[in-house]
């Protein structure tokens, strides 16, 4: 690559100005590993270093592997893309009526109108970890007083509880666990010995532990999981493991000479099924694969964050070439990093970019409270040239706040996003949320309708509202 030494010393200023705690990059051409590197430490409170042995979280990357094992049963007769799911699993039912037209195909191209978790609702879940083989069926049938956002098949809604229900079509169809299921027939054969879907297989003095801004970086005081949710978001790899995984992918389900999963497979997965519409990287949605272009170049790939990781996947098929960015910290320093990446695999120079301003809020509000954040937004509000910020920056670093159980913080942060976002509908539904927790339900619906006002089809305020309404009603 003939940036490749600009790339060291992007990623080293990208980690230094971010603040990063730990940082993997893997970069593959053909069937060749060609750049690894290793940033940082595994946690802050060990201080042991980030290796090539190192365990990331890789979030809802795990879903690509998940489109591959349905996609390996359907080869095998077990499963047929276009039957109705409650064919497979009859205990799937939801509060309405539409859910038997509900297919495996919308299910992996998340256009089956599936409702997904709100991201207070999604910390609570797996606070309350269940560990069980008989996870994955429970949370299916829980899911009965549920309704969908949208009929199946009338356009894309990114679901993680689709993704989980299909982790128990998995198992149901193969008469395996879900997980037993993918430790055999994808992550062993694609070349992944040290990838797994069950953390308590994993070495636990090689994992890449989650990290919070709230607002100095901190290890997450608890440690994410929840059984039921591995399919969407608990895959748990090396940066070298994942290497291979894109190997085998760029060769379309060939590693090593041996084929996993059928060039025809790849075909239908890496075909557009619904518009998403956010370029450079999640344009368009297949069957577990986001479909992107990159300075004019086909892309596939996926992405995850959330609980104190972040990460990022994707193939340049046309070049033979793909990457991998795992990080133990959540914010968009994974974006710049990913960004730098992908310039360099196509020979172009690559660049740190500018910092969010959540970086320095965060640190001012640390050492002096509110006061000295808002003063020190004040002082860089204007300097383009070195921060940007958006709505969600501070919403996502108050996310970390509650994962840390900091919740007035929270709401501080907040409100000084509505400060800067006055017409941020995204921020009075999380404000709502928090109050809720608070038990203040007439801020709470206050908050939750002024987003309903600025946004009438939010999908995850109209659901708080109700629940709310429903709190409020005696008995």
């Amino acid at each position: 690559m003939k940036y490749e030494n600009e790339l060291e010393s992007v990623l080293q200023e990208i980690v230094a100005r971010w603040e990063m705690p730990g940082l993997g990059v893997g970069i593959v051409e053909g069937a060749e590993t060609i750049y690894t590197r290793s940033f940082g430490v595994q946690s802050l409170e060990t201080g042991a270093a980030v290796t090539s042995k190192t365990i990331f979280c890789l979030a809802s990357i795990g879903k690509c592997l998940v489109a591959s094992a349905v996609m390996q049963l359907v080869e095998g007769g077990r499963i047929d893309l276009h039957a109705p799911l409650i064919q497979y699993l009859p205990y799937f039912v939801l509060d309405d009526d539409r859910y038997p037209q509900i297919t495996v195909h919308q299910l992996l191209s998340h256009t089956s109108g599936m409702p997904d978790f709100d991201e207070v609702e999604y910390m609570e879940f797996v606070a309350h970890p269940e560990v069980d083989e008989g996870a994955a069926e429970r949370f299916v049938r829980s899911l009965s007083g549920r309704s969908l956002v949208h009929a199946p098949g009338e356009k894309f809604f990114y679901s993680n509880i689709g993704y989980n229900v299909l982790g128990d079509l998995i198992a149901k169809t193969s008469g395996q666990t879900f997980e037993a299921y993918m430790q055999a027939n994808v992550l062993l054969p694609a070349g992944m010995p040290d990838s797994t879907f069950l953390p308590a297989d994993a070495n636990r003095q090689q994992l890449a532990m989650p990290h919070l801004r709230a607002p100095g970086m901190m290890v997450n005081p608890s440690h994410p999981y929840h059984r039921a949710d591995a399919p969407s978001s608990f895959l748990h790899a090396t940066v070298p493991d994942m290497c291979q995984w894109a190997v085998t992918s760029l060769n379309r389900g060939v590693h090593e000479g041996k084929r996993i999963l059928s060039s025809a497979s790849y075909d239908r997965m890496w075909t557009p099924v619904a518009r998403r519409g956010s370029p450079p990287f999640r344009e368009e949605m297949g069957l577990g694969w986001n479909l992107g272009h990159f300075e004019g170049t086909l892309t596939v790939g996926h992405g995850g964050a959330g609980f104190g990781w972040s990460c990022f996947l994707f193939l340049m098929p046309g070049k033979s070439r793909a990457a991998i960015v795992l990080c133990n910290e959540e914010s968009s320093a994974q974006e710049r990093v990913t960004l730098a990446v992908a310039r360099t695999m196509l020979d172009l120079e690559p660049h740190a970019g500018t910092v969010s301003m959540m970086v320095p809020i965060c640190k001012a509000m640390q050492a002096g409270g509110m006061q000295a954040a808002r003063a020190r937004y004040s002082e860089i509000k204007g300097n383009s040239d070195e921060y940007f910020l958006n709505q969600y920056q501070l919403i996502d670093a108050m996310l970390q706040f509650v994962s840390a159980g900091r919740l007035e913080a929270a709401i501080d942060l907040l409100n000084l996003n509505l400060e800067i976002f006055p017409e941020s509908a995204d921020s009075y539904t999380s404000l709502a949320s928090l109050h809720f927790q608070k038990g203040d339900r007439s801020t709470a619906e206050a908050a939750v309708r002024k987003a309903l006002s600025l946004q009438p089809d939010d999908v995850f305020a109209i659901e708080w509202l109700a629940r709310i309404q429903k709190a409020d009603r005696p008995g």
